[in-house]
């Protein structure tokens, strides 16, 4: 017995046309919108391309436009350093830092002067005696002795200055001995000295 084919209903035929309309209508859209060569900067949106998009290498020196990166776009210790610039001018003095610690002074040496200073008779003797350091040292201080010390006697010590050289430092010391005791004594001159 031979079956008959049911005639589709028209429910069917239109979604089959709406199937086969849209599936027509996507194909050229396509084929219209997505050609080779076809998306140029006017088919881009600002900011579309990023980093993940672009292919490894893909951007090359080539590709770059001149002048056109920053040092911010380089990793650090990429860039060669360039030449030493002039010096710039001296900037305002700070404020004064802390005291330091006082500081040590080393081994004193005494270094002594003499001279031989008679009273003449009548009135007085007088004489003069320079002490001075050695090498580089410095005097820290400076006195006087005679080698008569009977208080009875006349013995005078007139003056005591020190002694600097050209940079104002004091490298000894310099004295003027009265002798009015009615002998002769000897005048000493002494200057304190130190390694600075």
């Amino acid at each position: 017995m031979r079956k008959l084919m049911r005639r589709p209903s028209p429910a069917m035929i239109v979604a089959s046309l709406a199937l086969l309309v849209a599936l027509s209508g996507t194909g050229v859209a396509a084929v219209s919108v997505v050609g080779r060569n076809s998306v140029g900067p006017a088919q881009l949106q600002f900011g579309a391309v990023t980093n993940p998009k672009i292919r490894s290498n893909a951007v090359t020196s080539a590709k770059v436009a001149n002048r056109s990166l920053l040092r911010a776009d380089f990793a650090p210790g990429q860039l060669p350093a360039g030449p030493t610039g002039p010096q710039g001018p001296a900037g305002p003095a700070g404020p004064a830092g802390a005291a330091g610690p006082a500081g040590v002074i080393g081994a004193i040496t005494v270094r002594p002067q003499t001279v031989s200073i008679a009273d003449p008779g009548p009135g007085f003797g007088k004489g003069s005696v320079t002490s001075s350091c050695s090498g580089n040292e410095r005097a820290i201080s400076g006195g006087t002795s005679w080698s008569d010390d009977n208080p009875t006697y006349e013995l005078v010590t007139s003056q005591l200055r020190p002694v600097t050289n050209a940079q104002n430092q004091v490298t000894g010391f310099s004295a003027v001995g009265i002798n009015d005791s009615g002998q002769t004594s000897t005048f000493t001159v002494y200057a304190l000295c130190y390694t600075p």
